[in-house]
């Protein structure tokens, strides 16, 4: 099962780094049939669509992939090395959104 995966350029080496490859084609990077999706939730905004845009028949995939999802992680910890607490917005990390914006004075 592929999952494409939402990742800004500066976060690419991670990606790869934990095994996910590059789809030149749609210029996006995706994992396939990984055992953990523990270490790449974050660039998984929504399992379902991400599995509904890779698959064949819309939502065929995302059962399966949130039953992948529940299962227990492999002991291996990933976390990125700074926290940025998220309002959940659709703005970019590196952009101030209305919601986090700091009110300098």
């Amino acid at each position: 099962m592929r999952i494409n995966l939402k990742t800004p350029f500066a976060e690419k080496d991670a990606v790869k780094a934990l095994g996910a490859r590059w789809d030149a084609a749609r210029k996006i990077w995706y994992i396939t049939d990984v055992p953990d999706l523990i270490p790449f939730m974050r660039w998984i905004p929504d399992l379902q669509a991400a599995t509904e845009d890779a698959s064949s028949p819309a939502g065929a995939a995302a059962p399966a992939a949130a039953k992948a999802v529940a299962r227990q992680s492999s002991g291996v910890i990933t976390k990125p090395t700074t926290m940025v607490a998220h309002c959940g917005c659709n703005a970019l990390p590196w952009v101030d959104c209305p919601h986090t914006a700091s009110t300098a004075a």
